[in-house]
């Protein structure tokens, strides 16, 4: 088998509905799936080679797989769609675990700790690793034309959401018979048109071959387990002909085995692609969704590391890898330990951001001044709550969670009831705490004063609805430890 590599360049919006709706805003899919370019081949291969027209789009001779956004304008890695089985904190986001290194014990200790894991859905890794968000897109808002009237038709509406053009996109053509790859190159590369819309302004794309990117490496993983990630949408028919989300291990490529569904992380799709030529759609496809990751128990693993399985394989579906390098971790905490940079386009931090001109101008309507009001406040509100969630792992919160929730409730009301920080720190530390039979019981024993002092100190940045959520979460944890007792 060769794989070949191409870039696509959107050289306009485009335009690929993840969905059959002919009713409101319409969303574009995040990638180009195969099935467009075995579309642009189709339309001339018929015309010009009909009698290897079946064997190249419908025998499984060529597989035309799913372009995904590239890093750079030279397409130098492929990109993978970002794997389910990748979890963080839905406060703390600096730390990832991978889902199957997780046993009993380590969710028993996450709770514990007030951990909440969010599983990872969006976005694509290289090999290299780079984390590149979602593609940018555009939405633009489009009108029915009234033909008698000429003019707007009434109440015919509708939103387009696009890819933005300018951007670069990796896919691969497999040609099992490499006698087919000239005949495919003679209609696939160069100026085409894809996806919706495309006799109007969308849909232009520029194709060309390129070398080899990088891809992705795989790893070793103990005997006992393989996973088994799927690269593109995964489609099984059962013994009865029927779609199933509960494929086989040897649906999988492999010999013997068992799957853990308890370990793997399975999303699932359902779509009916559009036949042009027909002018309606196909039946619908019932498809297990790229990123998921399959944990297959005692199973041997085939020396060719890449693999195509399922149905539609000629479309870019049944694309999978096993053991890749971006699932390793650690197999004793679950630690990811996939080395991860920032995005080359999106930085974590806005202060690494040291160009003036990437700053947003601020608001002059009333609408936008408000708007904008609103979103300053959400993320003063979302810094505050990450504040209160590191405050409340530190050693020192763990010895004071020993003092009673009443204390820390008379704590929260003074917070609450004043919105000056030089205020509240006098009334707690002057007034509250520092005096009568609430100092001796409580507030001497440990340090706790001194150690609060120190929390308070670090965070009356943050003000004093900071205090009144710490107060009311110590509360809490104060009371957990007290129903244990």
């Amino acid at each position: 088998m060769k794989e070949q590599y191409y870039i696509c360049k959107l050289l306009s919006d485009v335009v690929l509905n993840n969905k059959m709706a002919t009713e409101g805003n319409m969303t574009t899919l995040d990638y180009i799936a195969g099935s467009n370019f075995l579309g642009i081949v189709a339309n001339e291969i018929y015309k010009n080679h009909k009698e290897k027209a079946y064997k190249i789009l419908h025998a499984g001779e060529v597989s035309f797989g799913d372009a995904h956004i590239s890093l750079d304008d030279k397409g130098t890695e492929v990109s993978y769609a970002m794997p389910f089985s990748l979890f963080k904190d839905k406060l703390d986001k600096t730390k990832t675990w991978v889902h199957h290194l997780l046993d009993t014990h380590h969710f028993d200790n996450f709770r514990e700790k007030g951990i909440q894991l969010k599983q990872e859905r969006s976005g694509y890794l290289t090999p290299s690793g780079h984390l590149l968000k979602s593609p940018e897109k555009n939405f633009a808002l489009k009108s029915a034309q009234d033909r008698d009237e000429r003019r707007s038709k009434d109440g015919a509406m509708f939103g387009f959401e696009s890819l933005k053009a300018g951007q670069v996109y990796v896919f691969s053509v497999r040609y099992h018979n490499a006698e087919y790859k000239e005949i495919v190159e003679q209609f696939l590369i160069g100026n085409k048109r894809i996806g919706k819309s495309k006799t109007a302004q969308y849909g232009q794309v520029d194709i060309q071959p390129i070398a080899n990117p990088t891809l992705i490496k795989t790893i070793e993983t103990p005997q006992d387990y393989t996973i088994v990630y799927a690269e593109s949408n995964l489609c099984f028919f059962n013994e009865y002909g029927q779609t199933t989300f509960q494929p086989e291990p040897k649906d999988l490529g492999l010999n013997g085995g068992e799957i853990c569904w308890e370990k793997s992380q399975i999303r699932t799709y359902a779509y009916s692609p559009w036949n042009g030529i027909r002018n309606t759609p196909n039946t619908q496809r019932d498809c297990i969704l790229k990123g998921s990751v399959f944990y297959v128990k005692d199973a041997v693993t085939p020396e060719d590391k890449i693999n195509s399985v399922g149905e539609y394989q000629a479309e870019g579906l049944g694309r999978i890898i096993y053991n890749p390098e971006f699932l390793k971790g650690n197999e004793s905490d679950g630690d990811w330990t996939f080395d991860l940079f920032k995005e080359p386009n999106k930085p974590d931090n806005k202060g690494d951001n040291k160009q003036p001109d990437s700053k947003e101008p601020e608001p002059t309507t009333d609408l936008g001044k408000f708007l904008n009001g609103l979103k300053k406040q959400k993320d003063k509100d979302l810094d505050i709550s990450e504040a209160v969630h590191k405050a409340l792992k530190l050693e020192a919160s763990k010895e004071l969670m020993k003092i009673t929730p009443s204390q820390w409730g008379g704590i929260r009301a003074y917070a609450e009831n004043t919105k000056d920080i030089v205020e509240l720190e006098k009334q707690i530390f002057k007034d509250f705490i520092s005096h009568g039979v609430a100092l001796e019981r409580y507030w001497s024993k440990g340090g706790r004063t001194q150690k609060f002092q120190t929390i308070f100190d670090d965070n009356k940045q943050h003000g004093t609805t900071f205090f009144a959520k710490f107060a009311a979460e110590m509360a809490k944890e104060a009371q957990k430890l007290k129903n244990k007792k």
